[in-house]
Parts: C-alpha cells; structure tokens; sequence
C-alpha cells in the first residue's frame, strides 16, 4: 500500500490554496495517495475553492498531515484552529499518534509571525502524539527563501493573472516539503516499510552529568530502549568520570563516556536531556547539538527521530517551554521530533508533559516511579521510531482507484 497524506489549508485570498496544491502534487511524487481538502466558517459562505471541506475523519484517514494555514496576530487563523480543535473526540481516544505533521504559512511581513504560526502548529501535533517533520535546513530552495527549518514559510500576496499568488520557488519549496513527508511516512508505517537486516536499532542517549535526576532519567530512557532490544549508548556532556559523575541514588551500571558527534552519527535514534535553565536546556548541552546543525548538505541528526527531556528548579519553571525550545534546535539539525505525546498511561502519571518526560527539583533529588516509567516509555519510543525511520519505503506499493476513496485527489 501507499502512504496517505492529507493536505488540509485555509486560504482566503489563494496564497495557502497554491502552497497546499504544489504540497499535494509533491507528495504525489512521492508515492503518497492524496486527499486535498479546505476549512472554511460561515462568515466564508463555504469559501471559494472547489475542494471537500476537512473533517475529523480525515486527520483519522490520514498517515501524514500538512497543515496549511495563513499567520494571524502571530498564530493559526481562527478557522483553522476550529478545525485542529474538531480532533478532540479521536484525541481523547489516543486514535492520532504516530502520525507525521508538516506546517505551512504565509504572511504579508517576512518577520510577521511565520516561525510563530509553524511552531503553533507542532504544540498541536505533539499533543496529538504525532512526528513533526520540519523543512531540509540544508536544502538551498528552503535556503534561499530565508532558511525556515519548521516548515514552509512564505509571503501572502493576491493572486497574479495565474492565479496561483506565489512565486515559483516558494511552490517549488511546497512540492520538496510535500514529497519530504511522503518519503518518511512511507519509511515510518509498519504496513509500508520494508524489513531492515540492518540488525537492532541504535539508539544513542545524552545528558547532562552534572545534573544527578537528569543522569537517572537518562539510565531509565536507555533502559526502555533496550528492552525492546536496541543497542545503547549511553553518554554525558560535562562531568568527569569520578566524582561529578559518581552514583547518585537509584544509579547502577559504570559512568557514561563523553558524547562525541561520532555517537549521534552511529544512532538511528536520539534522545538528549539535561537541566532547564532560563527556559532552555543546559548551555553545555546545547552547545554540542548545536555543533550537530549540518554547514552543507545533510547532519547527523538528519532525518532521525530524536527527542528531550528536563528536569526543572519548580513544576513550572521550564518544564515545557525548555522542551519546545530544544524542539526547534533539533528541526534545526534535520531530525524528526518524536516526543512522547499522550500516548502512554505513564505520560499523564508523571504529569501529563506531552513534549518530553520532565521531573521538578521540587519533588525529590530522585525522580519519581512515575516519572522513570515516562522516561523508559520515552526510550521505547525512540527505539520503535528509530526502527522504522531506518528502514525504505517498500518497493511493491499498489496504486489506487477511485472506489477506494472518492475523496482521494488522485
């Protein structure tokens, strides 16, 4: 089978509708079965545009989503949040993880709210328990249109004598994002992609040593990691191997060795954690994933599944928006942020932090049963998300027909 990808857009003067038409032909190119669909309200009278109207359904139907919206005041329109808000019902049944979700946006102003719309976007689908998949930063056409790793960002202009209201890099830039996500949602459904003789899945782990709760929850992701077989490498940034690193309460095994760049190279899954401080991880830490961000060409953490976690001074002290931060440092790297969603009892159990397992200070020097459990949870999904982004596309795809889906855009 094909991967299906949903290209849903709100556009009232016709910029998002050309945007989502290039989107939807790349991800015809790339295997995927379409459906392009439209939101619209009632002040639109149904709108202008030809296409079936979106519904919950179809998020349902759905492996990959790009979701295509115009920037207002700094976020999604209005109509479109209707529409994202219409998925509570599959939500609360825990129906929508594990898909990949690409954004698109444009604005009349280069800095009027683009990168803030697309980031909006992504809060959406990892609450959802879904993969955001951002733009190639290393891609000279998204390069040359400013550089936006989290999606595709253009500027709104009324529609010329062609009627598409964009110019021709930026719907060559849609159709490359829409292809991107076809791509990875072929290589990440179970269903799609072929078996990999590649042995077990790598996952590499990092953190901050001198964090003591953030080496235990780095011991339990790993733990969670290898048992469902992967191979881990465990390792710090700062800390020396005797007493800074020495065996905080509740640690067991031998001190972990320095990261290297080499070890995310080597994984097919990462996951990095460490102290919130000011509302971002660790200097330290970020400073080695910041090395990861690829000059030319493709990085290490280029197209894998990577994801965070924190421990924070209180419960609100960064807990998720050190989390968020750490997310568009990743898109900047390449990866797919693969955080753990709702989609695990131990998730809301040690809080309910849908972007990365968290543990305040507050609560202990030792993180909580249930907090550990989040964090082997998180492990797990790495390794099962890093499994499957290894993997290629299976080669014997069926075509599809018109009875399948009347809906589908074919």
């Amino acid at each position: 089978m094909r991967p299906r990808i949903a290209v849903v857009f709100h556009s009232r003067r016709g910029t998002m509708r050309a945007l989502a038409l290039a989107a939807a032909e790349g991800a015809r190119a790339g295997g995927a079965r379409v459906r392009l669909l439209r939101v619209t309200d009632a002040s639109e009278d149904g709108g202008p545009w030809p296409e079936p109207v979106a519904g919950p359904d179809d998020v349902l139907w759905a492996d990959g989503l790009v979701l295509a919206t115009p920037t207002y005041f700094g976020n999604v329109s209005a109509t479109f949040k209707r529409f994202l808000e219409s998925t509570s019902p599959l939500w609360k049944q825990g129906l929508l993880a594990d898909r990949l979700v690409t954004g698109m946006t444009a604005s009349t102003c280069t800095h009027g709210g683009r990168e803030a719309t697309l980031l909006s976007l992504h809060q959406t689908a990892y609450h959802w328990g879904s993969w955001v998949v951002g733009a190639d930063p290393a891609d000279p056409v998204f390069r040359s249109l400013g550089g936006n790793p989290y999606g595709l960002s253009a500027e709104s202009r009324p529609r010329g004598t062609d009627g598409t209201g964009t110019g021709a890099v930026e719907q060559r830039a849609a159709r490359l994002l829409g292809r991107r996500l076809a791509e990875l949602t072929a290589r990440a459904r179970p269903t799609i992609a072929a078996p990999t003789a590649a042995g077990p899945v790598k996952v590499t782990v990092v953190h901050y040593a001198d964090s003591g709760p953030a080496r235990l929850l780095a011991q339990e992701c790993a733990a969670g990691a290898r048992s469902l077989g992967a191979r881990v490498r465990l390792r710090r940034i700062g800390g020396a191997s005797g007493s800074a690193h020495g065996h905080a309460a509740g640690w067991s095994g031998s001190p972990a060795a320095p990261a290297r760049p080499a070890d995310v190279a080597w994984a097919d899954a990462v996951v990095f954690g460490g102290p919130a401080r000011l509302g971002a991880l660790a200097a330290p830490l970020l400073d080695f994933v910041q090395s990861l961000e690829p000059a030319a060409g493709p990085g290490p953490l280029s197209g894998k599944p990577a994801s965070g976690f924190v421990t924070t001074a209180r419960p609100h002290a960064g807990s998720e928006s050190a989390l968020l931060a750490f997310h568009h440092v990743l898109l900047h790297g390449g990866a797919v942020v693969v955080p753990p969603g709702y989609t695990d009892p131990s998730v809301f159990e040690a809080g309910g932090n849908p972007y990365g397992t968290s543990h305040p200070l507050t609560a202990g020097a030792v993180p909580s049963h249930a907090v550990r459990e989040a964090a082997r949870h998180q492990g797990r999904r790495a390794a099962l998300a890093g499994d499957l982004l290894r993997r290629a596309a299976a080669e014997n795809a069926v075509g599809t027909t018109a009875a399948e889906n009347v809906r589908e855009i074919a």
